[in-house]
């Protein structure tokens, strides 16, 4: 991370399917939200996608503490869940449906 690598995000789409790949070890509000974004399409998601991170909580997740967002475990901060929700977004085309 301190030497820039980025971790790739990505989605695969068949038919009206979407399965997102995504890293770490995600809170599950992370698949309500992408389910929620697209109840159009079948989301479906796939974590550890790179297990450099460990656990990501929520933002407010690490406000509430708790083993899974501590230095011990998770090698992320509260920012990381805008990161991710707006490559969630990106990928299931969210941005392009809503100009239609």
């Amino acid at each position: 991370m301190q030497a820039g690598h980025r971790i790739d995000v990505t989605c695969l789409r068949v038919g009206n399917t979407r399965m997102l790949h995504l890293p770490g070890e995600l809170f599950v509000e992370y698949q309500l939200a992408a389910k929620a974004m697209r109840p159009d399409l079948r989301v479906m998601m796939a974590a550890y996608g790179d297990y450099g991170p460990c656990y990501i909580g929520t933002a407010l997740a690490y406000l509430e503490g708790g083993y899974e967002t501590q230095p011990t475990s998770s090698n992320t901060t509260p920012e990381a869940e805008a990161v991710l929700m707006a490559a969630m977004r990106r990928l299931l085309g969210q941005a392009n449906r809503n100009e239609e």
